[in-house]
């Protein structure tokens, strides 16, 4: 697709296809034995070698901190981690995931930061093609590739893009619009998926239907459906910016931001949503956007005690360190508009 229009990179964080896969001579894994997943686990990595470089991460031997640091990255998922015969598969660049014996053998999936699904099908579907040349994908004519559970049957494939969305939360309209999504054979999550809330604005909507669609199809109705939520998302932001009880939450957000001795995770997540929604409705400017997501990608509770060396710290500590980090960074990277920041 051609480049998207320069106002969607603040509404849509990133984007992500997800392809569900099984080898046909093994049994799905709730029902195969530990050998069975340790030959799926060996044929998929030499597969993969092949293809790219990728970092292999048997789960059981992770620590717990190492595990919940790949899973902030979206690089495994929360069932993968509860898996004892799970396997992870993880690109140099991290943008390309293959989980092993999750609910189904393959989990190969793809994020691209922005928004870009054909993009993010194509590179994945090249891993896909490349597995599949030597591995043999349980696949039926009448069903599509078969799977462990059957909401994925079809295509196998889930698309999702990650929504920055505090007008449509805001006014409402996006709850308003939910019946409108299922539907279309859509749904809205967490920003970590089924069973997840959002938080900070963020919502991951993607499709629900995999069978009688195609991948084309699915891409084009996600796309649709992006820039029809794009349109009501700017128009609640419109709406908003003449609120003065919006900006007054803006500004006390920063205001507690850049001027605490402690700071709960609970507290920045609520504040830092502010302050993004501050940035877009132009309350805030930023000299370096990019700066500022990557402040955004530190500041995850497991990146932020391991850039910090407070892996074994208490929360208490955690709370006195990160308030000295967002007191001295933010308005390094965030200024208020009309204000001068002493």
């Amino acid at each position: 697709m051609a480049q998207a229009p320069e106002f969607i990179e603040t509404i849509v964080i990133s984007t992500r296809i997800r392809l569900a896969r099984n080898l046909s001579a093994y049994p799905f894994p709730l029902t195969m034995s530990d050998t069975h997943a340790e030959d799926i686990a060996y044929l998929v990595g030499e597969e993969l070698r092949k293809l790219d470089e990728f970092q292999r991460y048997d789960i059981e031997q992770l620590d717990r901190q190492k595990a919940l640091f790949l899973q902030e990255k979206y690089l495994i998922s929360p069932a993968l981690m509860k898996s004892k015969k799970g396997v992870a598969f993880v690109s140099a660049d991290e943008t390309i995931s293959v989980m092993v014996n999750e609910e189904d053998h393959l989990r190969e999936q793809y994020i691209y930061r922005g928004f870009d699904l054909y993009k993010a099908y194509e590179r994945i579907s090249g891993i896909d093609e490349g597995l599949g040349s030597a591995l043999d994908f349980a696949f039926d004519e009448k069903f599509g590739y078969l799977t462990a559970c059957p909401s994925n049957l079809g295509t196998g494939m889930r698309a999702s893009v990650m929504m920055f969305l505090p007008g449509l939360a805001w006014s409402g309209e996006l709850k308003n619009f939910l019946p409108d999504l299922k539907a279309g054979g859509l749904t809205v999550r967490g920003a970590f998926g089924e069973g997840t809330r959002a938080e900070g604005y963020v919502y991951q909507i993607s499709n629900e239907r995999t069978l009688g669609l195609s991948e084309q199809e699915i891409l084009e109705q996600m796309v649709r459906m992006t820039m029809t939520l794009c349109d009501l998302e700017l128009r609640a932001r419109e709406e908003m910016k003449g609120k003065t009880e919006i900006r007054d939450r803006c500004l006390r957000a920063y205001g507690l931001l850049t001027n605490c001795a402690i700071l709960s995770l609970k507290e920045f997540l609520t504040g830092i949503a502010d302050v993004r929604l501050g940035l877009t409705l132009g309350y805030f400017k930023t000299r370096d956007q990019k700066g500022f997501d990557e402040f955004l990608n530190d500041m995850r509770p497991v990146a932020f005690r391991k850039s910090n060396g407070l892996e074994h710290a208490s929360e208490r500590a955690c709370d006195e360190a990160r308030a000295e980090t967002v007191c001295n960074a933010l308005p390094e990277l965030v200024r208020v508009v009309g204000k001068r920041i002493r």
